[in-house]
């Protein structure tokens, strides 16, 4: 996350980017070990037998929840977030195609501060604003539908083949480094 330094009454930008040659090493170490794994696990499943069945799904499980977190990683749209008071502006980006969202405070039904941490020891912190009943924020990037689509498969498989599309009803910002930043944020977004 990066923030840039702001005086009052100016905007506060974050921005979350992933460069090219990053998406580019994630999205050929998801394919290669899922290439390895099926050479060298495949052999193992023939002839078919109920053994080889169970642990055939096993296998496929585990490299499909693999797949999904690497290429997941790979395929996410870069964010910048420009916060004023009263007004939300994210625009995303993907390789050279770009889609900008513009959010006033009432097409926003409420935004908290909430701890970003999973497994790292570091705390960080996101704006977190919930859509109304109803509204969904699903990529961002309606330019793009095949890597979408693919983005949509990766995250969500099973409604996905059910035909229900990938959408959240949540916007998260980048992460900010202090619970006070993140606050400063909020507040300013919420001023009028």
């Amino acid at each position: 996350m990066e923030a840039t330094p702001h005086a009052p009454g100016e905007p506060i930008v974050l921005s979350h980017i992933m460069p090219t040659p990053i998406r580019l090493i994630f999205g050929g170490v998801g394919a290669a070990l899922s290439i390895l794994l099926l050479v060298e696990l495949g052999p193992a499943l023939w002839p078919p037998s109920f053994l080889t069945l169970f642990f055939g799904i096993i296998v496929l499980g585990g490299l499909s929840v693999t797949l999904a977190f690497v290429a997941g990683s790979a395929l996410g749209p870069d964010q910048i977030w420009e916060i004023r008071p009263g007004k939300l502006t994210i625009t995303y980006q993907l390789f050279n195609q770009t889609s900008v969202k513009t959010y006033e405070l009432p097409d926003l039904e409420s935004c908290d501060v909430a701890s970003s941490q999973y497994d790292s020891d570091v705390e960080t912190y996101q704006i977190v604003c919930r859509l109304p009943l109803g509204r969904t924020v699903k990529t961002g990037l309606e330019s793009t539908p095949f890597l979408m689509a693919i983005l949509a498969f990766l995250r969500a498989p099973i409604a996905t083949a059910q035909g229900v599309s990938y959408a959240e009803t949540r916007l998260r910002s980048p992460d900010f480094s202090k619970r006070e930043e993140a606050e400063r944020a909020l507040a300013q977004l919420m001023a009028r």
